[in-house]
């Protein structure tokens, strides 16, 4: 026995599914051909104890962006980070750890 009504909603429900999982991908992997970036996770500063922060930041790379990750200490001779950072953000990480 065939029942059309049931077989109709189950492909509905694949389709919107399917629909669902492209547009979610498609909004973390945008970029304009202008180079405008859409869909660019935001600068993340974290605190991670007294005088130290961890930094993450975020690059285009093969087609999606990709986290990088830096650590920020305060010394004596300033605010010192070791690891990468996008250069879309260096100013950005600047200006928030000495403001």
């Amino acid at each position: 026995m065939l029942i059309i009504g049931e077989d109709i909603a189950m492909d509905r429900r694949g389709l919107l599914t399917s629909i669902a999982g492209l547009a979610g991908a498609g909004a973390c992997s945008a970029q304009n051909p202008a180079g405008e970036d859409i869909g660019r996770p935001p600068l993340a500063i974290d605190a991670d104890g007294a005088g130290r922060w961890r930094i993450r930041s975020w690059a285009w790379r093969g087609d999606a962006w990709r986290p990088s990750i830096a650590h920020a200490v305060r010394g004596a001779a300033g605010i010192e980070v070791h690891g990468r950072i996008d250069a879309a953000d260096r100013a950005e990480v600047v200006a928030r750890l000495t403001g």
